[in-house]
């Protein structure tokens, strides 16, 4: 029984010390930043097809950020760790969650759209909610309460404590930039998350040094 437990704590730490190189971080700070870029398009009123693209793109880009990182730099200097099935299942649950995060914000972008650019759903929540400051609050309670546990749940199963900083990061940066309709805040949400990551990676860097290949 002990021995069990030690094995599992000894996993665990193996786990966490995956995330030291910062890249989850990284990623998801950028999946955060380009939420704003879909925000900007519904601020402005109109639909441009260039703030989608990019906000696609930087979704895309931390995506890539992500697995080029940890297979061109993290794993030539720490090696591959092998886990049982339990911790394989896991990460399959991340994957499918961190989708769900992304659809998600996705899908509060646009209900705030569909909000001030459909009259019918606008006076619908309005009869509720009479004021555009109450019905902005609804949305941005409601955003926070998906994002926010969507992150916690990653930050669980994947054994990533700095998760739940960034879930109140992510949180509030949804609430605050729905509810005073200012995508700004987002970008600020992204860079308290980007910053804390670009640490660890800077760290990760001179701590583990890739080690030579040949000498001359």
């Amino acid at each position: 029984m002990s021995t069990q437990l030690d094995l599992k704590e000894i996993e665990r730490k193996a786990v966490r010390s995956t995330y030291q190189d910062g890249l989850l971080d990284i990623c998801i700070s950028l999946v955060v930043g380009s939420m704003a870029l879909l925000m900007f398009n519904v601020a402005q009123d109109k639909l441009s097809l260039l703030y989608v693209v990019l906000a696609f793109l930087g979704v895309l880009a931390g995506q890539v950020v992500y697995w080029a990182g940890k297979k061109f730099i993290t794993l030539p200097r720490m090696g591959q760790v092998k886990f049982g099935e339990t911790r394989r299942q896991r990460t399959k649950s991340l994957t499918v969650i961190l989708i769900m995060v992304v659809l998600i914000q996705v899908g509060i972008v646009l209900l705030t759209a569909g909000v001030w650019a459909i009259p019918a759903w606008g006076d619908k929540l309005q009869e509720l909610f009479p004021g555009r400051g109450a019905t902005d609050l609804l949305v941005a309670t409601v955003g926070a309460l998906f994002v926010g546990p969507s992150m916690m749940a990653i930050a669980y199963f994947t054994d990533f404590p700095r998760g739940y900083y960034i879930a109140l990061v992510m949180s509030l940066g949804v609430f605050l930039m729905i509810w005073l309709w200012q995508p700004l805040i987002q970008v600020g949400a992204a860079i308290l998350i980007f910053i804390p990551g670009l640490v660890l990676f800077v760290r990760f860097l001179r701590q583990y040094p890739r080690a030579a290949t040949g000498e001359r």
